[in-house]
Order: C-alpha cells, then sequence, then structure tokens
C-alpha cells in the first residue's frame, strides 16, 4: 500500500512539475491575445494572375486560417478588405514568430512531378522555348520552372560580418546557408575573389558567418538554388544536359528557369495522403510523401513510362516543384508508386525548413497567391482600453476566489483537498495551453476562471456521496471508497459525453471552435485526472496517515420532497412562450443582433493632431481612450493604436465599427474630432535647379529621355506627414493628380506635361512620404502652385483619413454553417451515447432537447437586452448594454451546452440508480431522483453561476457579454435539468402503474 501512494504521489507531483515547467517564464510561454497586448497588422494583396476563373476569397481566407492557426488556438482573425486584400491580425509575437507566419501565409504549397525536358525527345519544342517570347509563351504541354536567382551588386556598404545593398528587396532568409562571393582588396591592397557563407539575409542585408578580411569591397554575387541543377557546356551539349535559361529581371538579378514537360498525368500534392519528416541517403533532413490511390496510380504510370533507356545510358530526370521552384530533380531508375522524399538539393534542407514545408504540404495549397511583401505591417495595441483590462483582470482574480473559498467553508477539510485538485487542474490545463502555444484573450481567461466553477462538479459528486454514506452510518474508510466507487459512474458518463462532444466539434468545426473544443478535451481530461485520481489519493494518505479522523460538511437543507413533476407542463408552456418571444426578438433584430465578428464593417485610419491642446499632453494611454470616447458616436466601436517602429507615442489609430456606410462614418468622425484630426501637412525642400540642357534644347534630340525631359528646370523635394494618402494608389499618384488640378484651375496649358512627381528616399520608419517634384515652372509660379496644393491637400476632408476600407467578417458565411452543423453533430453524439449508456433513445433526446431549451432562452435574453436597455433605471439596475453575438458570445453558448449536459446526466445516472432492473418509470422514482440529487444540483450550479456573476459585475466591457449570456444560461441550465428534461422522460416512457411487489403475482386480462 505504501508503494502504492508513493508512486501515485510521485505522479502528481511530476506532472505538476511539468505543468509549471511548460508555462515558466510566463510572460514568454503565456501569450496574450489581440485585446490584451495588441499584436502585428498584416495587410496583404492577392495576386490577380493567380486568380482562376471561379476564385472565392471565403475559400483563401479558410486555407490561410488553417495555416495560420491549424488548432484554431491562436486567436489570428483574417478579413477580407476591399475586393481584393486581406488583412491578418497576429497576437503579440516576437519578429521570428512573425517572419514564420508571414512565410506560411505567402508559400503556396503548390506542390508538382515534372519530367525534365531533354534533347534527345524535345528537340523541337526546346528550339521554340529558347526563342524569342519563348520564356512567356512556352510550346504546348512544357512550362518553364523556376530553378533559382542570382544577385549581384557594386559598391555595397558592408561591415567585418554584414553586406547592405538597400536597392535590393530580397525575400527574407532566401540565400540563408548559401554563399556570397565577394570581390575586393585585403588589407595590403591586393585584389581578390572570396566566397563566405550567409546566416541569414533581410530584404537588403545579408549576414556572414565569418568575417571576410576584406578592407574594400566592389562588388559581390549570390545565388539562390535549391536544387543544385547547373547547365551543361554550350560549346558541347549532351542529350541528358537540362534546358536552363536565364532572364535579367533588372540591373541587379537574374531570374533562372529550367524547362519541363507536362505530362498527361499531372500529378500535384492534390494527391498526397501524408507528409511527414524522414532522412535522405546523406541523413540529412528530408520530407516523406505517401499518395492515395489515386495518386500513387498515376505517379507509377508517369514513373513507368520514363523508365532507363539505352542500357541505362539515358535516364529522366523527375523534377519535384514546390510553387513552382525545383527543389530536386533526380534520376528515374526504377518505377515508383505509392512514396518518396523531397530532398533538398545540393545544399540541404535545415530540419526548420522541412518542418515547414511539412505543415504547408499538409495544409494544402493555397486557391491564390499573396503578394509576398505586405502593402502594410504595423505594430497595433490592445483593442480593449486600459480600463477595460483592468476592470476584467480584476473580476478574473476574484471569481477566481469565490469558489476555492465557498468550497472551504462549506466542505473543510474535503473543500481543501477540492482546492489543492483545483489549482493543479489550472496549473496543467494552461500549461498544457502554453505548450501549445494558445494565446489568451479576456474571454479566454475568464473562461479558465469559469473552469474553476465547473470543476468542482466531480467534487461536489463525491463529497455528496460521502455524506450519503456518513447518514448510513458507513465508517470513514467506506465513505471515502464509496463516496469515490459511486460517483464515478456519473462523473464517467458526463465527462465522456463532453468529450465526445468536444472531439466532434473539434473534427467538424471552424478554427474558432476548433480553438474552444480543444481546450474542452484538454479540461475534461485533467479534470478526471485531479477530481478523481488526485483527490482520491489525498483522501487516501489522509487516512492511512491517521491526518484525517472524521468528514465534517455544512448541511444545504435535509432532504426534500418536492413534486417537481406535477407541474411540468406548466413550466413547459411558460418555456414555450418565452422561447418564442425570443426567437421574435432576435428576427426583429435583424443583421443588429450580430457584432462585427460577424457582420464586417468600415475600417478608418486616422492621424492625431499633435499641436491641438486636447491631444498635446495626453499620455498614450490617455490617447486611446480619447479616441475610444470620440469614436464611440459610431456603432461596435473597436480602436487599435498603430505603431510604426520605435515612435514615443502612439497618434495613429485604426477605428473599426459595423457601419459600413463609409461616407457616413467619415462625417460622423469628423463631426466627432474636429480639430483634434491631423491634417495633411505638406513642407516644401530649398529649391534645385536640374542640370543638363534646357527642356526645348532636349526636344530637338531624336529620342529625348524622360531623365532630360526637365533639364535646365527645378526640382523641390516634398515632405508629407503621413505614409498614407487614403487611396489605393501610390502617394505619388495621388498628389499628382491633385497637383495637375491646380494648375489647371490656374491657367496653365498642358499641366500634366509641366511637371512630374515621383518618389523621393524611403523615409524612416514612421518618419512619413518623401517626394521629388520635377517641373519646368518659373520659380515664382511654381512656388505659389505648391502652397496652393498645400492649402488644398490640408482642407481635403477625404485626405484626414489614412485609410477608409470595408472589411468583411471574420466569420464567413460558410464558416457559420459549418459552425452550426459541428454543433448539431455534437448534439446528436450526446443522443448516441446516452442511448446507448441508458439503453433508451428518450434519454439522449430529453438532454438535447435541454441543451436547445438553454441556448434559445440564452438567445432570446441576448435579443432582448436591445430594448431593456432603453428603460432607465432597469438597464442601470441591471447593467444591461444592447448585446450582439460575437465570437465570445459563440463560446459561451458552447460552454453551456457543456455545463446542462453535465446537470441533466447527474440526475437521469440517479433514475438508473433508484430505479435498477424495474421496468417502470414512474413520477414518485423521478422526483425522489430529483430531490436526493437536489443539493448537488443547487451547489455546482451555484458555485458556476457566482463566478459568471463576478464576470459580469466586474469584469467592464471586455466580458460582459459573455458574462450576461453565462449568467441566464446557467439559470436556465438549472431550471431545465429539473423542469424540462427529466420531466420528459414520464411523458416519452414513463407509467404511473406501481411497481409488481415481491411474491405478487400480476393478474392477466382476459376478454370474453
Amino acid at each position: 500500500m505504501k508503494k502504492l501512494v508513493n508512486w501515485k504521489t510521485l505522479l502528481i507531483v511530476g506532472s505538476t512539475l511539468a505543468g509549471l515547467i511548460a508555462m515558466y517564464p510566463p510572460d514568454k510561454k503565456l501569450k496574450l491575445g489581440i485585446d490584451l497586448s495588441g499584436g502585428t497588422i498584416l495587410v496583404y494583396e492577392v495576386m490577380p494572375e493567380s486568380q482562376s476563373s471561379n476564385f472565392d476569397m471565403d475559400e483563401l481566407i479558410a486555407a490561410l486560417k488553417q495555416r495560420a492557426d491549424p488548432q484554431g488556438v491562436k486567436e489570428t482573425p483574417i478579413r477580407k478588405i476591399g475586393s481584393n486584400r486581406l488583412e491578418i491580425i497576429l497576437p503579440k509575437a516576437s519578429p521570428e514568430e512573425v517572419e514564420e507566419v508571414k512565410k506560411m501565409l505567402t508559400d503556396v504549397g503548390s506542390l508538382e512531378f515534372r519530367i525534365l525536358a531533354n534533347r534527345k525527345h524535345d528537340a523541337e519544342a526546346i528550339s521554340r522555348a529558347m526563342g524569342p517570347g519563348g520564356l512567356a509563351k512556352p510550346p504546348t504541354r512544357y512550362k518553364w520552372a523556376r530553378l533559382g536567382e542570382i544577385s549581384t551588386g557594386v559598391d555595397p556598404t558592408f561591415t567585418a560580418e554584414s553586406l547592405s545593398d538597400p536597392s535590393q528587396t530580397w525575400k527574407r532568409d532566401l540565400y540563408a546557408g548559401t554563399e556570397v562571393f565577394l570581390t575586393g582588396k585585403d588589407a595590403d591592397g591586393v585584389e581578390k575573389t572570396i566566397d563566405v557563407p550567409i546566416v541569414r539575409n533581410t530584404p537588403d542585408t545579408l549576414f556572414l558567418a565569418r568575417p571576410h578580411d576584406l578592407k574594400s569591397i566592389t562588388s559581390y554575387r549570390v545565388e539562390f538554388n535549391p536544387s543544385g541543377i547547373r547547365g551543361g557546356d554550350p560549346a558541347n551539349p549532351r542529350i541528358t544536359d537540362p534546358i536552363i535559361r536565364e532572364e535579367k529581371v533588372g540591373g541587379n538579378r537574374t531570374e533562372i528557369y529550367i524547362l519541363c514537360a507536362v505530362d498527361r498525368q499531372n500529378v500535384t500534392g492534390a494527391y498526397l495522403s501524408r507528409t511527414y519528416q524522414t532522412p535522405d541517403e546523406r541523413l540529412q533532413p528530408a520530407v516523406g510523401f505517401q499518395f492515395n490511390r489515386q495518386g500513387a496510380r498515376r505517379f507509377g504510370q508517369l514513373t513507368r513510362e520514363h523508365l532507363p533507356e539505352e542500357g541505362d545510358a539515358f535516364k529522366y530526370q523527375l523534377a519535384i516543384l514546390l510553387d513552382n521552384l525545383v527543389m530536386s530533380a533526380p534520376s528515374i531508375n526504377s518505377e515508383i508508386r505509392d512514396s518518396g522524399i523531397i530532398e533538398g538539393g545540393g545544399q540541404g534542407f535545415k530540419a526548420k525548413e522541412v518542418q515547414h514545408l511539412v505543415n504547408i504540404l499538409q495544409a494544402g495549397s493555397l486557391p491564390a497567391s499573396l503578394n509576398p511583401v505586405p502593402l502594410q505591417e504595423e505594430n497595433v495595441g490592445p483593442t480593449l482600453g486600459e480600463d477595460s483590462i483592468t476592470k476584467g483582470w480584476q473580476a478574473i482574480w476574484v471569481s477566481m476566489l469565490v469558489v476555492p473559498v465557498f468550497m472551504i467553508f462549506y466542505y473543510r477539510f474535503a473543500g481543501v483537498v477540492a482546492v489543492v485538485a483545483l489549482v493543479v487542474n489550472m496549473i496543467l490545463l494552461v500549461g498544457s495551453m502554453a505548450f501549445m502555444q494558445a494565446t489568451f484573450s479576456l474571454p479566454g481567461l475568464a473562461g479558465l476562471a469559469l473552469t474553476i466553477g465547473m470543476a468542482v462538479d466531480a467534487n461536489v459528486l463525491v463529497f455528496e456521496r460521502m455524506r450519503e454514506e456518513k447518514e448510513r452510518g458507513a465508517g470513514l474508510a467506506q465513505q471515502i471508497r464509496n463516496g469515490f466507487n459511486r460517483a464515478w459512474v456519473t462523473i464517467f458518463d458526463s465527462h465522456v459525453t463532453n468529450l465526445l462532444a468536444a472531439i466532434v466539434l473539434y473534427a467538424v468545426g471552424t478554427q474558432e471552435v476548433k480553438g474552444f473544443a480543444l481546450t474542452m478535451i484538454i479540461g475534461m481530461l485533467w479534470n478526471l485526472y485531479t477530481a478523481v485520481f488526485m483527490s482520491r489519493v489525498i483522501f487516501e494518505t489522509a487516512y492511512a496517515r491517521g491526518w484525517l479522523k472524521e468528514l465534517h460538511f455544512l448541511k444545504m437543507w435535509d432532504k426534500t420532497s418536492i413534486d417537481f413533476v406535477g407541474p411540468r407542463y406548466y413550466c413547459m408552456g411558460v418555456s414555450l412562450v418565452v422561447i418564442l418571444l425570443g426567437l421574435g426578438a432576435f428576427f426583429a433584430r435583424g443583421k443588429s443582433m450580430y457584432n462585427i465578428d460577424f457582420t464586417g464593417g468600415t475600417l478608418v485610419t486616422i492621424r492625431l493632431n499633435e499641436a491641438d491642446p486636447t491631444v498635446q499632453n495626453k499620455t498614450e494611454s490617455q490617447r486611446v481612450e480619447f479616441v475610444r470616447e470620440r469614436a464611440g458616436i459610431l456603432p461596435d466601436v473597436t480602436v487599435e493604436s498603430l505603431r510604426i517602429g520605435q515612435s514615443a507615442k502612439a497618434a495613429r489609430f485604426n477605428i473599426r465599427t459595423t457601419d459600413q456606410d463609409m461616407v457616413q462614418v467619415k462625417n460622423k468622425i469628423i463631426e466627432s474630432f474636429g480639430s483634434t484630426l491631423a491634417k495633411i501637412e505638406m513642407t516644401v525642400g530649398d529649391e534645385k535647379a536640374i542640370p543638363g540642357a534646357p527642356a526645348a534644347d532636349a526636344a530637338k534630340a531624336a529620342t529625348p529621355s524622360l531623365v532630360n525631359r526637365f533639364a535646365g528646370g527645378r526640382q523641390y523635394d516634398l515632405n508629407f506627414n503621413t505614409t498614407s494618402f487614403n487611396s489605393t494608389q501610390p502617394p505619388a499618384q495621388v498628389v499628382s493628380a491633385e497637383f495637375a488640378k491646380i494648375l489647371q484651375a490656374g491657367g496653365i496649358v498642358n499641366p500634366n506635361s509641366r511637371f512630374e512627381i515621383v518618389a523621393g528616399l524611403a523615409p524612416k520608419a514612421g518618419a512619413g512620404t518623401n517626394l521629388i517634384l520635377k517641373t519646368d515652372l518659373e520659380p515664382d509660379a511654381a512656388k505659389a502652385q505648391l502652397a496652393t496644393l498645400k492649402d488644398s491637400l490640408a482642407n481635403n476632408r477625404d485626405l484626414l483619413f489614412e485609410r477608409v476600407n470595408n472589411f468583411g467578417s471574420t466569420v464567413a458565411g460558410e464558416t457559420r454553417t459549418l459552425a452550426l452543423i459541428a454543433t448539431v453533430a455534437s448534439w446528436i453524439i450526446i443522443i448516441v451515447y446516452l442511448w446507448w449508456r441508458f439503453h433508451s433513445f428518450t434519454y439522449g433526446l430529453a438532454a438535447v432537447l435541454a441543451v436547445v431549451h438553454d441556448v434559445l432562452i440564452t438567445l432570446g435574453a441576448l435579443a432582448v437586452s436591445y430594448w431593456l436597455a432603453l428603460v432607465p433605471g432597469l438597464n442601470s439596475l441591471l447593467m444591461i448594454d444592447q448585446f450582439k453575438i460575437d465570437l465570445p458570445i459563440v463560446a459561451a453558448f458552447l460552454t453551456l451546452i457543456g455545463f446542462s449536459v453535465n446537470d441533466t446526466i447527474v440526475i437521469f445516472d440517479r433514475i438508473r440508480e433508484i430505479k435498477g432492473k424495474t421496468p417502470h418509470l414512474t413520477s414518485k422514482l423521478v422526483n425522489d431522483a430529483i430531490n436526493q440529487t437536489l443539493s448537488r444540483t443547487i451547489l455546482t450550479s451555484l458555485t458556476a453561476w457566482l463566478v459568471v456573476v463576478v464576470l459580469y459585475v466586474l469584469g467592464g466591457e471586455g466580458l460582459h457579454g459573455f458574462a450576461f449570456a453565462l449568467v441566464v444560461g446557467f439559470l436556465s441550465g438549472t431550471y431545465s435539468t429539473i423542469y424540462i428534461a427529466t420531466p420528459i422522460l414520464i411523458d416519452w416512457m414513463g407509467s404511473d402503474e406501481p411497481p409488481v411487489k415481491p411474491g405478487e403475482v400480476k393478474k392477466a386480462v382476459t376478454s370474453r
């Protein structure tokens, strides 16, 4: 016995330590959501050329969500902006994590298997492909795949271990693991060319693995070619040489292409059934893959048709293309059917790259590609105000203390055991979520507090069973043993029901639903471990060591004998009326029933006027609250403070609202903010002469160039206080259009030919926009027209906003349907399980009808809140707002389903226990079951309800709707368990006929 206890104790201590380690250090392991800590906004453009004729933006968003957050625990909203843009908001993350997500989003993940073209079989096609226009339009049934690229440059800036070229726009870490060839002079003035490995790269800088030891660098060359394939000798071509073509795409970059045949088997990643990490022949990390049946048949036919020829003297090469880039091209030696590996070519893959490829291939290819360079990348502050966050945290802490204090007060020693089990439960649950890199939003943290309230359910079941054993006169050892043994069946049924429902939600549901389901699965498993296994170990240890002599409990009341079944029809009638009224209110509200997560709305980006006295002396948090207050004139407002780089104070803000009328939104913001909105400020630099012959002389030249078009004219630097001009066009185009109108109004003939505005030097982060104006206007005329331009831009109402866009919902229409299907599927699994456990379909259906009742009652309460919030006095007394359905409230509905089923199963199990083998289910039997479990029902409901009441009263804006739904739902759940679910059993399968007494023979009814 002692060994067993020691082993169990060791397991409990070890698992608790593992949970603590998983969440340590908390500031790094526990990731807070956008509402609490902000994050990063990324805006991408969908590449038009990648869109098919039946392209669906919702399909792309769903695929991106699957990549960014496959388990649904990171809370990463993705919305449609305008017609062809997407906005992704990443919860606060390190720069490395942001880069990894960007790569996951922009890599299409399109996998293809193609035979390389060769001179033996494809001579005619090669001739056409290598000719003029052959790159843009290759021959039919052939395609050019990317082999890599070469970047070159002269006179770069450098340090001992880095090299920078501002003219480059490299993909981040594209050249990691390759080598750069540097030409320059060493300390002795000797010119030499050396190669140095590259560790990583940014868009314009290469970081080297070791010092290059050159005193000067005149040029550099770096090549990216993951497959390591090289072209043959042009002077002595062989039939096996790959067909390679280079194309200069800029002054410093050359793209390398290789010709492939497009065969009729068309083997792609669509036929993959599995991808995984595996070593290649050199024991380097590689990606293993397996085809499904159709893919294996196609791949087998492809390789069978390209077996070696001429006694193995000639072999075909099979190119493996990922996003049209050749990763490797092994020779085909024999038929291959159902599996293979993707090697990293000459350089080999790094382990991190392999995992990235596996994730991409498992998620499937995107229906369209995003421009890899985001249109916008900015850091945002928390979407909830400082006051709301503070109130939310306070409410969560208070609610976390309510249940432990109550349990210790009511159950004494047993309550202490329950609290220890609850603390370990929370450690294990939070540790598991930290291990999965889950994001904790304010409602999510409130959900953890609620887990405490609901986790006592199992403890209360055990303790109430112990009380029954004590009242029967059992000894302490028997009280402990029977308390756990007899409660186990009920605990098992309630947990398995919730687990099965959660598994179905996770398997069928959307990303938003999956996150909740996964947390629920983990929470249920840990609750079984702590409330049953761990609590029992503590009780048995305390008894064995003599620490526990007697169990003392408070008692809510003596045995009751209330007739719960009798008034069932009145209760059902009242419930039906309330549900119908609620549904009427729901349909009457229409679209106003949904918040921004479901409706989308309008996004505007504003700048605060730093010179305005109202803004000038405010701290950053005061500025956020100021914007939130002024923007409150709009419905359902959320505010995000924006930062670019390391700006001292946030002066730019995103305002989101469900109002989709952009003109109305702009007018209301202008009216509310007034002079605190920053206007476009343009400062004009000194006049600079453009060298060269005058424009008139240049016109005589045979081919006058754009450069000398304004030779002899003047140039002005134009600096602006903003990075955007509320337009999809570049700033230079916006200002050019405005300047052309001004010149025309000033009587200038052919105004567009008199000036040119181009982008200037790239500004530092947060520094605004720099443009260059070139013109042949006389100095006085140019200055006068620029002064008019300055006033025109400053007084343009549209330019008071950096961005004004409509954006789509976070939850698309198909996503809502899928969430509904997942919920209904979870109800079906509840019915099936209870049917199997209780040997009657009615038990399962009754439990689900009670759940539906609770959901509809809560939905109706949310709908009616619109009108209740308009009643003076009542709205402040009950703290009611005009609540709307958003993602936190969806989470509340899912929580309510689990709570309602738990309560119902407890009574059903007691009915089964009392009924035994008796074939009759009578009103008395049902009433006895409800009365015997009444104290347990009230206790568990009360503890969970106290938690949500605290969250409702103290939680502030961030938790108000979430807590309201649960305050109503838990009351309805307790009521429906007693007055709806259980009485249904009487009507559908009960009998008022008394059971036959032992020894009594039932008289047969005969007819004459």
